[in-house]
């Protein structure tokens, strides 16, 4: 499942018996929200640098928004903007939307180690993802949501 519907890298889902084909992801830009580019081409990357795109994309886009999607892709956290809630349950329903949105992905065996930081436009969320490729650490800021 490629971050751009419209554009397919050849990865196909395969069932857990099989061997899967190497993860392949356009590289992507995130500060500058654009695709990458080697001598005016887009080009792929693989394994944990490929899910690590993946990941973000997943966590940025909001669920169940866009038709381009399939209603598995996306998280729900932007649920959580201006909810006035204790932040230990703040905190619970992101560790909950970041699982629930990352474990769809069948190169993703466990999501664990959750931190969480207060910043001035968010909570930043560490945690350590462990894929068929090893583990990666992922670090990502909730924006705007407060605990």
């Amino acid at each position: 499942m490629s971050i751009f519907p419209f554009i397919s890298p050849e990865i196909l889902e395969a069932d857990q018996n099989s061997n899967r084909p190497l993860f392949r992801e356009y590289a992507y830009d995130f500060e500058n929200n654009r695709l990458l580019l080697r001598n005016g081409n887009t080009y792929l990357v693989e394994g944990n640098e490929a899910l690590r795109i993946w990941i973000f994309k997943a966590l940025i886009t909001e669920r169940f928004r866009y038709t381009a999607y399939d209603s598995a892709f996306g998280s729900e956290i932007h649920t959580l903007i201006g909810s006035p809630s204790h932040s230990e349950v703040v905190k619970s329903e992101i560790k909950r939307f970041i699982i629930e949105a990352l474990m769809v992905n069948p190169y993703i065996s466990e999501i664990s180690d959750f931190v969480f930081t207060q910043t001035k436009s968010g909570i930043q969320t560490d945690f350590t993802c462990t894929t068929v490729y090893g583990p990666t650490q992922i670090a990502w800021e909730a924006m705007e949501v407060c605990a």
